[in-house]
C-alpha cells in the first residue's frame, strides 16, 4: 500500500491505482468525459487533469484517469492552475458543442459560456472516443476516429455501412451526448447506415438481438428462440455472458 495525499487528505491506495480511481473511492470528485468504467482508459478529453508533486518537487499536470500511482504523491484537484486548464478545455468544447448536455452541465459548474464569434454548425460529438473503444472491446472495430483537427469525427471505414458492425448498440449506449442514434421498429434496426433484422423471443415476443450479435457471440441456433430473461426462466441457464 502507498500513502498519497489528495486535496490535503491522506489516503492509502494499492500500487498502480489511478489517481481518478483513488479519488472516487474516497468521495473526491474529479470531472471526466472520456472515462468509462467498462472501457480502457484513453485520457483524450483532459477534463480530469490534476496537479501532482512527487517528493516535494515542482507541480506537473497529469490526466487523473491515466496516471498510475507507484510512489507517494501529493495531488491537487481544484488548484487555480487546474481549474484554469479545465475552463480552457470547456471553452473549446462549448464553442463547438453548445448543445451537448454533458458539456452544458460542466460549463454551468465552471462558469463557462459559449463565445458568439464561433458560428459554425453545432455538433453533438465531443470526440471522447468512448464509442470507438466500446466497439473495439467487442472485437469489431466497426467505427473509428478519422480525420484531423476540426475535421476529426467518428465514422465507419470510408464512411460506408460497416460490415463488421453487429448492431449491438454498444457505441450508442456509451455515447455521452446523444450524437449516435439508431432506428428501431419491430423486426428491424438501423445504425451506421446498416439495416439489421432483430430476432423476437418466442415466449414474450420482445425483440432482443440481431442475428449478427448472436453469430458473434457464438450462440447455437437451438438457443436463439428465447431472450435472456425467458431462457433463464425456462431453463435456469444464461447466455448473457456471451453477448
Amino acid at each position: 500500500m502507498i500513502e498519497i495525499i489528495i486535496d490535503g487528505i491522506k489516503i492509502m491506495v494499492e500500487k498502480e491505482t489511478t489517481i481518478l480511481e483513488a479519488a472516487l473511492r474516497h468521495g473526491i470528485e474529479i470531472p471526466t468525459l472520456c472515462n468509462h468504467a467498462g472501457l480502457p482508459e484513453d485520457g483524450n478529453c483532459r477534463i480530469c487533469s490534476v496537479g501532482i508533486k512527487e517528493n516535494g518537487g515542482q507541480e506537473k499536470i497529469v490526466a487523473a484517469c491515466m496516471y498510475p500511482i507507484r510512489k507517494s504523491i501529493e495531488a491537487e484537484t481544484k488548484s487555480e492552475r487546474v481549474i484554469s486548464l479545465r475552463k480552457n478545455i470547456l471553452q473549446l468544447l462549448i464553442n463547438r458543442n453548445p448543445k451537448a448536455p454533458a458539456i452544458q452541465k460542466l460549463c454551468a459548474e465552471y462558469g463557462v459560456m459559449p463565445e458568439e464569434r464561433f458560428s459554425h454548425e453545432p455538433d453533438l460529438c465531443i470526440r471522447c472516443g468512448r464509442c470507438v473503444r466500446a466497439c473495439a472491446v467487442n472485437g469489431n472495430s466497426a467505427i473509428e476516429l478519422v480525420g484531423r483537427g476540426f475535421e476529426r469525427h467518428v465514422a465507419p471505414p470510408y464512411e460506408l455501412s460497416p460490415e463488421a458492425c453487429t448492431g449491438c448498440l454498444s457505441c450508442q449506449s456509451v455515447c455521452l451526448t446523444g450524437k449516435i442514434t439508431f432506428e428501431e421498429s419491430p423486426g428491424r434496426r438501423v445504425i451506421w447506415k446498416r439495416e439489421f433484422e432483430t430476432i423476437s423471443c418466442k415466449r414474450c415476443g420482445a425483440y432482443f438481438a440481431t442475428k449478427e450479435m448472436l453469430d458473434w457471440a457464438g450462440v447455437p441456433p437451438k438457443e436463439r428462440d428465447y431472450c435472456e430473461r425467458c431462457r433463464k426462466a425456462l431453463t435456469g441457464a444464461s447466455f448473457a455472458s456471451k453477448l
